[in-house]
């Protein structure tokens, strides 16, 4: 097929490698370059996506509005059989939406999802699986919709989510499993065989975008839910607490079994551990990062700020 690519992030790339297998990529649209610095320069920086299809030696369109009717027009005039659409970052109108089924009975505009949809439509589905204690996930193929990931699915494939798993991991097991589906999807789409199964509306849950103060730990909450929000959190934007007037970063948990009658957010040193007091068990920290200062072991960072069994956080 006749492929327009729709991707930013690192995790779009496997699925532009796996497009271009078996089809023709007219182009790659990706977001516009975002300032970082270098050494002491700010320095355009171009998306992995843009980065890699410039290695490919891909056509990149990089507009500012996706839903700008003059690039729409552009997108218009390549005669695409399908947009393939992984974390694209931007809202695709309508008239975006229709174009590929003018050029191909079978054509259409698709999306990978990392979640079992309808559950956790959004911005972050990896995430709030995780930080609600689901057991599972997967990944969805769908026919994109006016709204946000509520088109039919293509194709699903469940996976389980590891107990200490974190974000990072699990989206970094989920990838090549999208990619893999995309392919199998365009394949479908190509032979007009591509399926069309509604969502069950009265089964949706959303996951707004995820932000920082989201992270802060509330001692009050069970070791396990509060160890499902570190591994949420985990590799951004971190789970955290507050100490001493600061804030700390909570990098890696455990959850510890039985309990005791200290108030929650109390630290007990023992075994060479240092362990937290909270609403229903104590959880065991792994991995901290004080702010300002490189990533420590938890005994290091106690020893460094004079801790003692019993301190609490704030």
């Amino acid at each position: 097929m006749r492929i327009i690519f729709m991707g930013t992030p690192a995790l779009a790339v496997p699925h532009l490698e796996a497009c271009l297998d078996e089809h023709e990529v007219l182009c790659v649209v990706t977001q516009p370059d975002k300032m970082a610095r270098r050494g002491r320069q700010m320095e355009a920086a171009p998306s992995p996506v843009k980065a890699r299809a410039l290695e490919l030696g891909l056509p990149v369109l990089q507009p500012e509005k996706a839903r700008d009717p003059l690039f729409v027009e552009q997108l218009r005039e390549l005669k695409p059989e399908a947009l393939a659409v992984v974390a694209y970052g931007q809202i695709l109108p309508q008239s975006m939406l229709d174009l590929p089924r003018e050029n191909h009975a079978g054509g259409g505009c698709i999306n990978v999802h990392f979640s079992l949809l309808p559950r956790w439509r959004g911005a972050a589905p990896v995430q709030y699986a995780i930080w609600h204690g689901d057991v599972e996930t997967g990944v969805t193929t769908q026919w994109m919709a006016a709204r946000l990931d509520a088109g039919d699915v293509i194709l699903q494939e469940n996976v389980p989510i590891e107990a200490n798993e974190t974000s990072g991991e699990l989206l970094q097991r989920l990838t090549p499993i999208g990619a893999r589906m995309l392919s199998r999807t365009l394949q479908l789409m190509s032979e007009n065989r591509a399926p069309r199964t509604p969502q069950d509306e009265s089964n949706v849950t959303l996951c707004p975008q995820i932000e920082r103060d989201m992270g802060r730990i509330n001692w009050q909450q069970p070791a396990q839910q509060i160890h499902n929000l570190v591994r949420a959190f985990h590799p951004w934007p971190n789970a955290w607490c507050q100490w001493r007037g600061e804030a700390l970063k909570v990098l890696s948990t455990r959850v510890v079994h039985g309990g005791g009658s200290a108030a929650p957010g109390t630290i007990k040193i023992e075994e060479n551990r240092v362990l937290v007091v909270t609403g229903a068990g104590h959880l065991e920290l792994h991995e901290i990062q004080p702010a300002g200062k490189p990533r420590l072991a938890p005994l290091d960072w106690a020893r460094g700020a004079r801790l003692e069994s019993g301190d609490r956080f704030e």
